[in-house]
């Protein structure tokens, strides 16, 4: 190998070195940016817009399994704002844990007591039709 074909052998033996010895600590720093937003993001989130009749009660159609000390968090409005409507979870058993909205709106974290499937259920207690929309993030 001539002169020049060792310094192009060398240039390119240092761009490869340097280019992988940048990749570990790239993901390194990509991979704890993940598991931090993992651990700060809640596992999903559901948007719901819809009309509930009257003294009605109405589940999601899907279920999703919660740890103790889990949070869901509700954020939602309602129209027309003097309904009385319940949004919270029901468990596998069937039984509804409840949180009433006031004034046309509700944001309201629920913490899980006890393992198991929930799902997500909204009950209007009025007279009339109402009208939600909003997320669930669990």
């Amino acid at each position: 190998m001539g002169p020049m074909g060792m310094k192009r052998y060398l240039c390119l033996l240092f761009a490869c070195l340097s280019i992988f010895g940048c990749i570990p600590a790239q993901a390194a720093a990509s991979d704890f940016g993940d598991q931090a937003a993992e651990i700060a993001e809640p596992r999903a989130t559901g948007k719901f817009d819809f009309e509930i009749p009257a003294k009605t009660l109405m589940e999601s159609s899907t279920s999703f399994p919660m740890e103790y000390g889990e949070t869901v968090t509700i954020t939602a409005s309602y129209s027309p704002a003097s309904a009385s409507v319940d949004f919270g979870l029901i468990d596998s058993d069937g039984v509804f844990y409840p949180v009433r909205g006031s004034n046309g709106s509700i944001n309201q974290t629920i913490r899980i007591d006890l393992r198991g499937t929930y799902t997500f259920a909204v009950r209007n207690n009025s007279s009339y039709k109402v009208s939600v929309s909003g997320f669930v993030n669990y």
